[in-house]
Order: structure tokens, then sequence, then C-alpha cells
């Protein structure tokens, strides 16, 4: 980990410090990047971890770090984007943080019961209306999301990557000949399963299929955790 430090204008000691700027320490991973807001104002902007001078208000300020892109492009599934927003109280001469990157996506893992390997003989393609998640908030956005699930590779099954969401919107469709035959609501199945999407990590769900009867168990995953939670709908 490196120390990322934001230098301020001084003040002199016969001054009044209370208008003087705040010193920030980050404690942060080379690789990671560091932006920050106070209010609406952005006051640092997509800086790698290393030293840098800066001068921040005294304040709140808000500052994000991440690994990763904050939206999918369509077509494609979520990235593997690891984030955290802190709201640091700078209304001190000095400031200091660590970072501790949170998982901003799911993996959804999708098996059809008897069926060979898991996988069926339909086309598959996920849609929804999250596309990712904003890059000052860290709140799921709207935008169009479809990405087509890729076979687990050494497993049984397709899996996809899905943005944090806020709504019931991620469908798979089964098509055949370029023509849809069966949906199944997977933003539906997942929330009544009891997954939550707003924590601060997310784990994963797997999914498991069986079309001729229409049931569908899921089981959720914490994240670097154990088998929370199997129902079957």
């Amino acid at each position: 980990m490196l120390s990322m430090t934001i230098l301020l204008a001084s003040c002199s000691v016969k001054e009044d410090r209370s208008d003087c700027p705040c010193w920030i320490t980050v404690t942060a991973n080379n690789t990671t990047i560091l932006s920050a807001w106070y209010g609406s104002q952005k006051i640092l902007d997509n800086h790698s971890g290393g030293l840098v001078d800066h001068t921040v208000p005294r304040g709140i300020v808000d500052l994000v770090a991440s690994e990763g892109s904050f939206t999918a492009t369509e077509g494609q599934q979520m990235g593997e984007l690891f984030a955290q927003l802190q709201h640091l109280d700078t209304d001190g001469e000095f400031a200091y943080t660590g970072i501790e990157l949170k998982k901003q996506f799911a993996v959804v893992s999708i098996d059809f019961k008897d069926e060979e390997d898991g996988r069926t003989g339909y086309d598959l393609m996920v849609s929804g209306t999250i596309a990712g998640v904003n890059a000052h908030t860290l709140e799921p956005v709207e935008g169009r999301f479809s990405c087509i699930p890729g076979p687990v590779s050494e497993g049984r099954g397709y899996a996809f990557r899905a943005p944090r969401q806020k709504d019931e919107s991620l469908t798979l469709l089964l098509q055949a000949e370029g023509e849809t035959v069966d949906t199944i609501p997977l933003g539906e199945l997942i929330r009544k399963a009891g997954f939550d999407w707003k924590r601060e990590s997310l784990g994963d769900v797997s999914i498991l299929c069986d079309l001729p009867a229409h049931t569908f168990t899921i089981t959720v995953k914490e994240w670097e955790g154990p088998v929370t939670f199997e129902i079957t709908i």
C-alpha cells in the first residue's frame, strides 16, 4: 500500500487557523484511482495512488476510491468494479483514512436442471435497465444493460456479472432462431431469495432452473463467506 498525501496551502501560526485548508493522508494501493468532491465541485480527478499536492477546503469531502469501470458497455457484462465512498470530515487541520474497496457487482450463475453440463439448447440473452453505478455516489444508474451469459469454465451452466441494482428489471431471454420463446424474471427471483443489493460488498447468486416444472432454486452466497440462503420458487 502507498500513502497519498494531499498537501494544502499553509497558514501562519499567528493567523486564525480555522479558515485554513486541511491536510488529508489517504493510504491506497498504487493501482487504486482516487477522486474527491467538495459538494458538487470535483477537487481530485482520477488520481492514481501515490503522492500529490492538493488543496482541500474544510467541511465534508466525498472521496471515491476505485479499481475498474463504473458502467458496463452495452452488449457486455459488468466489469469487476471494486470501489468505496467515504465522507471525510475535513474540519480539522489533518485527516487520515485508509481504503477498503467494496465489491460493486454480483456474479449470477444459471444452471439448467437435467441438461448436459447445465446448458440449454436455447440462445440466452440478459437484459436490464441498470447499466452501472454513479462515479460520485456509487448509486445504481439507469441505462440499457444487455449481455450474453458465458459458459462457466470448469463448471456447469452459465454466468455473467451484474451491476448493483435498484429494481427487478434483470431478465433472462431464452431464444430460438431469433425469437424469444420464454423469459425468466431474474430480478424478481433474486429479490425473493433475500439478496441485498445495498450491501457494501455484494455477494453472488446461483439459480437452478427446472424449465418443465417452471421452478427455480436460488442460492445466495455472501462475498468471501458461506452460503447464506437457498429457496425454491
